[in-house]
């Protein structure tokens, strides 16, 4: 009888200390305090930036839109659309991709950026996008706080 009764209290111990270290990881990590969203528009286009929480911490959806009368286009590498945080160290080192875009055609060559979550605080997004039309080229930066709670 003693057996069970100490076999039950070690069981009903680990279950405890199991479900105190979840709760204390799942709540130790601080979270992004709201959604934060960037649309930054130069000549015919508008990148936009969307920061959201997810399941690892957060994550950064990217975009292009055309907003020109007439298809066009672009070369670019990769990444089109290069997002940092706290530095701006952006870096284009990807192979060139030609990408027609037609009026109102919204361009998501890369997928969610994920990211573990950040130390309570405020901290700089830094965005950069580079493409060429003809020859020129094209950048278009942006910059904006996230905050962490």
């Amino acid at each position: 009888m003693k057996i069970k009764r100490l076999t039950l209290l070690i069981i009903l111990m680990l279950l405890f200390i199991s479900v105190t270290i979840y709760w204390f990881m799942d709540t130790s990590s601080a979270k992004l305090v709201e959604i934060v969203e960037i649309q930054q528009q130069k000549d015919d286009f508008i990148v936009h930036i969307r920061v959201e929480t997810n399941d690892k911490g957060f994550q950064i959806l990217r975009s292009l839109e055309y907003t020109g009368d007439e298809p066009i286009t672009i070369d670019h590498r990769t990444p089109l659309i290069s997002v940092s945080i706290i530095q701006k160290n952006h870096d284009f080192t990807g192979s060139h991709v030609n990408k027609v875009l037609n009026p109102g055609n919204i361009y998501h060559p890369q997928k969610p950026q994920s990211y573990n979550s950040l130390e309570e605080g405020d901290y700089n997004l830094y965005m950069h996008s580079q493409f060429f039309i003809d020859g020129e080229e094209v950048n278009i930066f942006a910059e904006k706080e996230i905050s962490f709670q």
